[in-house]
């Protein structure tokens, strides 16, 4: 809820996005400080190179968070703790998915902007900011299993959030769940230093996941009519009508998967 927040916030930060790290796998290129090729040249306003990512000073990554994310993850209205955790899920996921998830989670409209009323019902949240805090951690690792990078990345992401290895071979930390209480009860915390690991984008969201949604039924449940139609069907106006229906259902899927990964 204060600015105060904002420079303990960047430390914790740092010390999960780490350096310099130019992971093949990862579709968003080259990072440092967790800034992302797309996000220097949107900063910067022109094209950038791998170079520049690399040459990026740890000043100019603090402008970039305090310009384009602290504010949109409603770093100045939301209580101490809660801000750092909404913050740091907003550098790692963007900013919108991070409010949605808090605003999914506390149960208003979900736009993906922090006002009056995300505020309001996070003052009223059953159980007080503490068991806010940590159901929205939860609502957080729920929407990483979503993720195709979750098989990968899930030790890192798991670490990041929780603090403890799944594999139970690296020290326990904090991480972003203990670091938030800390804040928000005055305490103060050292960063932690873990591996980076590359961004966890809603466009990511697994098929898997999609067609457990209730928007995808509707398109599924079509193309298990059309494959019954050409299964039955003898002639050849009805077998052209049933292949109509399976292409129509596909532009249908695609459209509810663009919509669910766009959430």
């Amino acid at each position: 809820m204060a600015r105060s927040t904002l420079s303990d916030a960047l430390r914790l930060m740092f010390g999960h996005e780490g350096g310099y790290v130019n992971d093949p796998k990862d579709p968003g290129g080259p990072t440092k400080y967790g800034v992302t090729l797309a996000t220097l040249a949107a900063h910067r306003g022109r094209k950038v190179t791998a170079a520049d990512v690399r040459n990026l000073t740890l000043s100019e990554a603090r402008i970039i968070y305090r310009k384009s994310y602290w504010k949109q993850s409603g770093g100045d209205l939301l209580p101490r703790g809660l801000d750092y955790a909404v913050f740091d899920f907003g550098v790692h996921s963007g900013p919108a998915t991070a409010v949605k998830v808090l605003q999914r989670l506390v149960g208003v409209s979900q736009d993906g902007i922090v006002g009056i009323q995300t505020v309001d019902a996070v003052r009223r949240y059953k159980g007080g900011l503490r068991e806010l805090i940590d159901d929205y951690c939860n609502a957080r690792l729920a929407y990483l299993r979503s993720l195709r990078g979750w098989r990968r990345y899930a030790r890192g992401w798991t670490v990041r959030v929780t603090g403890i290895d799944p594999k139970g071979e690296w020290r326990a930390q904090r991480g972003v769940r203990g670091n938030a209480h800390a804040l928000a009860g005055g305490v103060a915390t050292a960063s932690s230093h873990v591996q980076p690991t590359p961004k966890a984008r809603p466009e990511d969201v697994s098929f898997t996941h999609v067609v457990t949604r209730p928007e995808a039924w509707g398109p599924l449940g079509g193309l298990v009519s059309a494959m019954g139609a050409i299964a039955s069907g003898s002639g050849p106006v009805q077998i052209a009508l049933a292949i109509g229906m399976v292409g129509a259902v596909g532009v249908g899927l695609w459209y509810a998967v663009r919509r669910i990964r766009a959430a």
